[in-house]
């Protein structure tokens, strides 16, 4: 049954016409310092995800990026959560930086498939990350994976292309563009501009600069759901000039009907839900109370951020 109340969604239509929305979420759903925070001081990891879904309408997946969980577990993962929420996992590295993508989907689509069935109607987009290693040069090769992914898997895809051959505005480029375009696949699109502005010389940012990408962001969307992975500075005011770009930039895709996903990181991850709410503040918007500092009888428990009306 669809759940036609709009507070049951994170960010409502901003043009009634259409059933556009914003989709908003953290790279994972538990990590033991949220507790008492942004989950109850009770939550141990199994129950996580029922209460993050009571806040956040997506998740990055990145567990599948290391290794297939079971099919059982995609099950369980499934019933914790509301009809609107949308998982957003990672194809797994052993597909995505293989030295031939197509031949080794051959051998491993059919577990991919497995693990996908249970979660069918609550993945978001099916992320492709491919290694800073990915020429251009190897453009064929990704576009025949693409394809072969899309009839396997028959669910909307992004990718995340990291070296800086594909973001020169030439005619590398310009072929991504074109075949993303063609094929109504997603571009990831990873801005972490406040990250390498940030001097703090903290253990964890310093960690985190040497870490993530480094590129130009080009907010371009090449299919319904263009995926916005953000990782800020540590002092919030530094983040507002790119957030108020992403806030324009995000009210033109919804205007064009897409919903979009935007990925709220810092470094270590251990403050990323007090950013997102943050965020969410700046945008004007109003986010549930936290299960981790909910009263009880709170009337607005349960309920998702209400943003962009």
């Amino acid at each position: 049954m669809t759940n036609d109340n709009p507070l049951a969604h994170p960010f409502p239509l901003t043009d009634a016409r259409n059933s556009a929305q914003l989709y908003l979420g953290l790279p994972m759903w538990f990590m033991s310092g949220w507790k008492g925070r942004l989950l109850s001081n009770r939550c141990g990891a199994a129950d996580a995800l029922g209460e993050y879904s009571q806040v956040f309408s997506s998740v990055e997946g990145n567990t599948t990026f290391y290794g297939l969980p079971t099919a059982e577990r995609a099950e369980r993962w499934a019933r914790q959560v509301p009809e609107h929420f949308r998982f957003c996992f990672k194809v797994p590295e052993s597909i995505s930086h293989a030295a031939d993508i197509p031949r080794q989907l051959m051998n491993q689509g059919a577990q991919l498939a497995d693990f996908i069935a249970p979660l069918r109607e609550r993945i978001g987009v099916l992320l492709v990350q491919l290694p800073a290693s990915f020429t251009p040069q190897r453009s064929t090769e990704l576009f025949s994976a693409l394809d072969m992914l899309q009839q396997l898997l028959e669910l909307p895809l992004a990718v995340e292309c990291r070296h800086p051959g594909f973001f020169l505005k030439d005619r590398h480029e310009v072929s991504l563009l074109q075949a993303l375009n063609r094929l109504a696949v997603n571009r990831v699109i990873f801005d972490s501009r406040g990250l390498f502005q940030d001097g703090s010389m903290s253990e964890a940012v310093l960690h985190a600069q040497s870490k993530k990408p480094r590129l130009p962001v080009h907010p371009l969307a090449t299919a319904q759901n263009p995926v916005v992975r953000f990782i800020g500075h540590s002092d919030g005011l530094r983040n507002r000039r790119y957030l108020e770009q992403w806030r324009l930039k995000i009210q033109q895709w919804l205007s064009e009907g897409r919903s979009p996903y935007f990925f709220v990181h810092t470094a270590g991850n251990q403050n990323c839900p007090e950013f997102a709410r943050e965020i969410v503040r700046f945008w004007g918007g109003d986010m549930a109370v936290w299960p981790g500092e909910r009263v009880s009888d709170d009337p607005a428990a349960g309920m998702t951020a209400d943003l962009f009306v």
